[in-house]
């Protein structure tokens, strides 16, 4: 940051001198003009015009524009072409853009039926779709509704559960404990139910304390020689004695990440965690909710993250969304096990319904995408690329004692900095904006620590990505980082 200021300090003496010597010029040109023609008026100022703000609202700024996309690049109105190495930018895009089947099958649902609202007519895309889930999830789930967002998805879900508890006879249940920190979605259920300060201070006085957190596990909160098995006792404790606090009659559920997203900055579990937390769950007959928005679809290496990381462990409920549209489509899912269905299925109807739940539309592409998911074996290449971009990462890292860790689980990885915000505020955001100047989009991690510190960048690439493209990202990554660290 020193840098640029003493460009501009270096270039303030000659403004000035332009200021000081212009009644010179005047005096010497009104002397001239007695002794000729009078000078040609002068020219007007043209005032340069301002630019205009975006009509699209959101930022302030104008961001980089892209008018095209194939595969795993972006082509950008000025003619760039930029490697996607976050689907899209949110993990969304799991088999690259602009694949000609899954349009077709848009246009080909849309002209048969777009549109059909879900509390007055059924339809068979949208039951294809909910038993293609539940039949490959390994008993974990009997049924599905799909909705709009990953917000949306688990803003049903606390309903969902609020709701059975309610029909069960325990009404007195509040309590819905989460992690710290962890982004669970955008709607104030979602963001309260989270914990990101940058996300969610600016509403807090809507939340109740029905909202209750413990820790993330995180690398950096492990004590010195502390394993896997003695960590996730210690998380699983710390559960144990956040329920008994509220009392055990009065929680609801318990909420996780299979693997930890935007929030942690790409948290993998440790071993044994998932089992020990499963045990202080039942012990005191709460929901098991796992939020399998970024990290499930296949992103952690199969169909249900839950399957690749908690050891056998299943949840009640998950709440599904990103690559099950695969960009096409903005859909999210929620899959609901025996215990939740069977009571809800008994009160006659779930209370939740939005104006575009189980569209048609949205439901047949995100079918044609799970479809092609199998049939092409991507699960397959999202593990070995996974592998493959680890690796690569942690090698180019592996001297640099300003980089933390490299993790991932799948193709969902993040470079974690050890760079202080007292030194470099939003470092992970710097790298993000550095690598897209070098043609690689990324996406930032701010904050993942305690909402100030801690700083990552994320890697999530379509699950198509070949072995040269993987490598071109570990390169362009490591480019990046050098220079923005090159810079501190």
């Amino acid at each position: 940051m020193l840098r640029p200021l003493l460009r501009q300090s270096a270039r303030a003496p000659r403004l000035a001198r332009a200021v000081t010597t212009a009644p010179r010029a005047a005096a010497v040109t009104q002397h001239a003009t007695t002794a000729g023609p009078p000078p040609p008026p002068p020219a007007p100022v043209v005032k340069k015009a301002e630019a205009k703000p975006p009509a699209t609202f959101h930022v302030a700024g104008a961001q980089p524009v892209a008018v095209s996309s194939s595969g795993v690049t972006f082509r950008m109105a000025d003619g760039r072409e930029v490697l996607d190495g976050v689907s899209g930018g949110a993990a969304v895009a799991c088999l690259g853009h602009s694949n000609p089947d899954l349009v077709a099958v848009m246009a080909r649902q849309a002209a048969q039926m777009p549109y059909a609202y879900h509390q007055a007519l059924g339809h068979d895309v949208s039951e294809e779709l909910a038993q293609f889930l539940v039949d490959r999830s390994g008993g974990a789930f009997v049924a599905g509704a799909f909705l709009n967002s990953g917000s949306e998805a688990v803003e049903a879900i606390l309903k969902l559960v609020r709701q059975y508890w309610i029909e069960v006879g325990e009404p007195q249940r509040k309590y819905i404990i989460a992690r710290s920190p962890a982004y669970h979605g955008n709607t104030l259920g979602s963001l309260g139910t989270g914990y990101v300060p940058g996300r969610r201070n600016l509403y807090d006085n809507y939340f109740s304390d029905a909202y209750q957190h413990v820790d993330t596990p995180q690398a950096r909160d492990r004590q010195p020689g502390e394993g896997d098995a003695a960590y996730s006792a210690r998380l699983a404790a710390e559960l144990d004695a956040k329920i008994d606090e509220l009392g055990p009659e009065n929680v609801m559920a318990f909420i996780a990440e299979p693997v930890g997203g935007t929030g942690p900055g790409v948290t993998p579990p440790p071993k044994g965690y998932f089992p020990a937390i499963e045990k202080v769950v039942k012990k005191h007959n709460l929901i098991f909710i796992m939020d399998e928005v970024m990290s499930g679809t296949g992103r952690s290496g199969s169909l249900f993250a839950f399957d690749a990381v908690a050891e056998g462990v299943k949840p009640d409920v998950i709440s599904m969304a990103k690559g099950l549209g695969g960009g096409y489509v903005t859909i999210s899912g929620v899959l609901v096990g025996q215990r939740l269905a069977d009571v809800i299925r008994r009160a006659g109807v779930w209370k939740n319904s939005h104006t575009y739940q189980n569209h048609p539309v949205n439901c047949a592409v995100s079918l044609a995408v799970l479809k092609k998911i199998e049939a092409q074996n991507l699960l397959a290449n999202v593990r070995a690329r996974g592998t493959q971009l680890l690796e690569g990462l942690r090698a180019a890292f592996a001297d640099d004692k300003r980089v933390f860790e490299v993790r991932g689980q799948g193709l969902f990885l993040a470079v974690d900095f050890d760079v202080p915000a007292s030194l470099a505020p939003r470092f992970g955001a710097r790298v993000k904006d550095r690598a897209m100047k070098n043609g690689l989009m990324a996406l930032a991690g701010v904050g993942t620590v305690d909402g100030v510190n801690g700083d990552c960048i994320i890697l999530a690439p379509a699950y198509t990505i070949t072995p040269e493209e993987a490598d071109k990202m570990v390169a362009m990554v490591k480019k990046s980082v050098d220079q923005c660290f090159a810079e501190l």
